[in-house]
């Protein structure tokens, strides 16, 4: 029995394995695949293109291959990667030394993520242009405080905090002794957040074109969690299932593109055409379908 939970692209390599089986019917599957390589595959199937040996062929050399490449990543990682990143590393990855006894693949430099209650050692206090900020450390990872009252924290070196931001390069977390970020939306809002999401996904997924207003709400969403200027953007940042921050960026400026092609902007509309697989989709379905769920449950 395995020891963790499938991943999604585990899930899908598995119903696509049944299916060419013969063993469960093609009705449904396409419109819940997210892997662009594993619609390649089956796709031709279905349109009587090719036969199911053939593509029972195709997912082997797919499982093959991602083994063989990618045979120094942990197995949760193996089968959790973007589209965009799977089709990229499938063509163009090279070959890497083994790795040693005791060495990890990709370090992790911070051991934290936004949310996370943390202990600040406190090594010296800023004032500058009438904004004091504390400066400390958390672990051997620098951080900084910003405070209302120099005399509230004066003589005090550890102080109880929440991380509102991370930056990698240098490391540096951002911390927040307020609550702002984590207000809870009355239900009429939730519900107006699902139904913006909601739209968004469905444009994603089938073309079908949004209202103007369901998709400035749902940019407003995603903006947000960049800008931390709401005080639920932290809540929704959880409900959609704590994207990576990279990945909303591109969502942002591609929602804007829609938001613009929905305006009528034909430069705007031959973008967005033009964008597809190159702002980590399946992500941000997969976000989507989260905030979805979890704005109404």
């Amino acid at each position: 029995m395995a020891k963790r939970p499938l991943t999604p692209r585990e899930c899908e390599l598995v119903v696509c394995s049944l299916y060419v089986m013969e063993l469960i019917p093609f009705e449904g599957i396409m419109e819940r695949l997210e892997s662009i390589t594993l619609r390649d595959i089956i796709g031709p199937v279905a349109r009587g293109e090719s036969t199911r040996e053939q593509a029972a062929d195709a997912l082997d050399q797919y499982i093959k291959v991602r083994r063989r490449r990618f045979r120094n990543v942990p197995p949760e990682h193996l089968w959790s990667l973007d589209d965009r990143i799977e089709q990229e590393a499938l063509r163009m990855i090279r070959k890497r030394s083994p790795l040693s006894a005791g060495e990890k693949l990709q370090p992790k430099a911070i051991p934290h993520e936004m949310g996370d209650t943390v202990e600040l050692k406190v090594t010296e206090i800023q004032d500058r242009n009438n904004k004091v900020t504390l400066i400390g450390k958390v672990g051997n990872v620098t951080a900084k405080l910003p405070v209302a009252n120099r005399q509230a924290y004066k003589g005090n070196k550890t102080i109880s905090a929440w991380i509102t931001g991370v930056e990698k390069k240098p490391a540096l977390l951002h911390l927040s002794t307020s609550d702002y970020g984590k207000h809870q939306p009355s239900d009429d809002v939730k519900a107006a957040y699902a139904t913006a999401v909601a739209a968004l996904r469905r444009y994603f997924e089938t073309n079908e074109l949004p209202t103007t207003e369901e998709v400035d709400l749902a940019k407003s969403l995603f903006q947000r969690m960049i800008r931390r200027d709401q005080n639920d953007w932290f809540t929704v940042y959880v409900a959609m299932g704590r994207p990576q921050l990279d990945h909303v960026r591109r969502w942002v400026k591609v929602i804007q593109m829609l938001a613009r092609s929905l305006r009528g902007d034909e430069e705007a509309t031959q973008q967005l055409a033009s964008q597809e697989d190159r702002f980590f989709k399946d992500a941000l379905l997969r976000a989507c379908k989260a905030a979805e769920k979890n704005f109404t449950s």
